[in-house]
């Protein structure tokens, strides 16, 4: 009788679920193995993928939305005579102020309340947002829609990467993170070749109407696919309060990494925000040419790298889990020449041949460096982690990329004429290789198990 209660209570304490409470939450000593008490988590299923497939469609819209006044930023310029600065606070700094302030908070109502339902209602906010800033008669007023937008966008990402990390675990998250970035990508290229021949036929007030209104029923069907999550595992680890935002920034290697993200985010944007501007004015090209070439080379660049880029991580990951970090260093040294070379071609062809193979090698490790932020963290305090890291990378990139290209090209106007913005891309390539030493030095400072 004893030893049958002695083998009990040892299989009992052997059961007995990890206290995944603040206090166990201490910088240098988290990675993807022992710090996620969910690290088995759902893998790929039927449910799991229909919520993949939702999340998907909810970061075609959320880059769309955003691309779409890039792309058309020419004729509103020209309406409402814009200086390339301002120009570049529209497309950029008014979007990120907020994208990056409202983050934090959103990310703590996603941490203790449902998802799906914040989710929902910040998609319908940013789409209404879009379709008003096609009302705009003034830079203050667009600015000030702009802002909105970056409200609503503000809960997308953090509460997405929660969700998939709470179905896959630290080995399936760079291909299912890669699958969602994925609708991201197709959203750029689709809302760049969209709001550009809808710009040229409508005008950029009925092309941003037209966009914003098409999110609305999206969200319905987001809604309706997102149904499950909150019937998901209720664990002690995920009823956990989470961790301090100070005691999050401590984690080993998660400083660096942010860091890595936020320099090559700062290229992307720069890049991505004044390419249609390049091509209209370096090449001549007319607003729906500069669209279909940039749609179509960025949506076949970008979709084919983050695909590629999540199957080689999640295989390379298996291997030593560092490859989350290594992957995206390789990738955008790699690309910083080729991006260069973009932005000093001699035609509309060359330049396009370049960007799509620039943008193939950057985006394959895009997917990638976002699943290695999740085993940063653990579950109860994943999307305040996330509103971290886009907090500190939106304004980086979202909002100082587009504001300093534009602001270089100014300075550069005397000086090199129509071709000021060509020059001040090629310089805003060298934010890559940056990015690819600071992923380096965060592999080197981040402790691996497995």
């Amino acid at each position: 009788m004893l030893d049958d209660r002695r083998d009990r209570d040892r299989d009992h304490v052997r059961r007995r679920p990890t206290s995944c409470t603040p206090k166990h939450f201490r910088a240098g000593s988290l990675n993807a193995a022992s710090a996620d008490p969910a690290t088995a988590g759902t893998g790929w299923s039927r449910s799991s993928g229909l919520i993949v497939a939702g999340l998907t469609l909810t970061s075609f819209f959320n880059y769309m939305d955003r691309q779409a006044v890039a792309v058309l930023i020419e004729p509103i310029k020209t309406a409402l005579r814009l200086t390339d600065t301002q120009a570049g606070l529209i497309t950029g700094f008014a979007f990120a102020l907020f994208y990056a302030v409202m983050g934090v908070p959103i990310a703590r109502l996603v941490d203790t309340r449902s998802k799906p339902r914040i989710l929902v209602i910040c998609f319908v906010f940013w789409s209404v947002m879009t379709a008003l800033s096609g009302l705009a008669t003034s830079f203050l007023a667009l600015f000030l829609l702009r802002l909105m937008v970056g409200v609503g966008e503000a809960g997308c990402l953090p509460t997405s990467f929660a969700i998939i990390s709470e179905r896959f675990d630290s080995r399936q998250r760079p291909l299912a993170i890669s699958v969602f970035q994925a609708g991201g990508r197709l959203g750029v290229a689709l809302g760049v070749a969209g709001a550009g021949y809808a710009g040229q036929l409508l005008g950029w007030r009925y092309a941003l109407l037209a966009i914003g209104a098409a999110g609305l029923p999206a969200a319905l069907l987001v809604a309706f696919l997102l149904r499950g999550v909150d019937s998901g595992r209720a664990t002690p680890e995920r009823r956990a309060p989470a961790a301090p935002i100070g005691t999050i920034l401590k984690v080993s290697g998660f400083v660096p990494l942010i860091a890595a993200i936020s320099l090559a985010s700062l290229g992307i944007y720069g890049i991505s925000q004044w390419m249609p501007a390049f091509f209209v004015r370096s090449f001549g090209a007319s607003l729906g040419t500069a669209g279909l070439w940039i749609g179509v080379t960025s949506g076949i660049g970008g979709l084919a790298g983050t695909l590629a880029g999540g199957v080689a991580g999640s295989v390379l990951v298996r291997r030593n889990l560092s490859w989350d970090l290594w992957l995206p260093a390789l990738a955008f040294a790699a690309a910083m020449p080729l991006f260069m070379a973009t932005a000093l071609s001699p035609t509309l062809e060359i330049a396009s041949a370049f960007y799509l193979v620039a943008t193939l090698i950057a985006t394959s490790g895009s997917g990638v460096a976002l699943a290695a932020v999740q085993r940063f963290t653990r579950p109860e305090s994943r999307a305040t982690a996330n509103a971290l890291m886009l907090m500190i990378s939106a304004l980086t990139g979202v909002g100082l990329g587009p504001v300093a290209v534009g602001y270089a090209s100014d300075l550069l106007t005397p000086q090199y004429g129509a071709e000021s913005l060509r020059w001040a891309l090629a310089a805003a390539t060298f934010a890559f290789l940056g990015a690819g030493l600071l992923f380096l030095l965060a592999a080197r400072r981040t402790p691996v198990s497995d």
